[in-house]
């Protein structure tokens, strides 16, 4: 990975990111995917609280969805969160 196509937020497992950090996150990911048309990938270790919390951010910055509670319909429609 180039240094412009990952970021990396560190929080610790059951502690969520900041508002701060979302909005990182979320811009970051928003801006390489209207450059890209897609393809991002947000992880973390269980996979339920912290990535889906960053992804419906991400969706509602990229404007994909207007809420967060749509994000989070979507989200869990594709995996259980």
């Amino acid at each position: 990975a180039t240094p412009d196509s990952y970021l990396l937020v560190r929080c610790w497992d059951g502690v969520p990111p900041t508002p701060d950090e979302l909005e990182v996150a979320a811009s970051f990911a928003a801006e390489r995917y209207k450059k890209k048309g897609g393809g991002i990938l947000v992880h973390c270790a269980h996979g339920r609280g912290r990535s889906t919390t960053v992804m419906c951010a991400c969706m509602v910055k990229a404007g994909l969805c207007e809420t967060w509670e749509e994000a989070f319909e979507i989200c869990r429609s594709k995996r259980k969160v």
